[in-house]
């Protein structure tokens, strides 16, 4: 972190979030790393900045989304964001120890939910959690 201290992340909530089902333990795992890696992979002297909104899918599901304006995955690394241990990015670049969205996957799967993203290299990432309508 610059000067030792780290950046304060701007977290914006659009509209209101519906209730969802799922267990409470596992989603606040779930929405802390996502917001956590929203943080993280910033460029150099960047506010790292995330939104989150929700969207219906259909009269059961609902989508929520975590936007974040960092660093972003390029296409060939898609599908290693999963993986246990895969680290997309050199240590040297970032923190973490490439389990974070394991977990993520993990929890979403236990609670019969999805998780997914979109991404592009220098163009920031978009995840999802999809869980039933509250």
């Amino acid at each position: 972190f610059p000067y030792g201290r780290p950046i304060k992340p701007e977290i914006q909530i659009k509209g209101t979030l519906p209730q969802v089902v799922g267990n409470e333990a596992l989603l606040a795992q779930c929405i802390s790393n996502l917001l956590d890696n929203g943080a993280k992979f910033v460029s150099p002297g960047t506010i790292p900045h995330v939104e989150i909104w929700a969207e219906a899918i259909d009269d059961d599901w609902i989508r929520v989304w975590f936007k974040d304006n960092g660093i972003g995955i390029a296409p060939e690394n898609h599908d290693r964001v999963f993986r246990l241990f895969e680290r997309i990015h050199p240590a040297t670049e970032s923190d973490g120890t490439g389990i974070g969205l394991t977990i993520v996957h993990k929890a979403i799967e236990r609670m019969g939910a999805q998780v997914g993203f979109e991404s592009a290299l220098g163009k920031g990432s978009s995840f999802w959690i999809q869980l039933k309508q509250g």
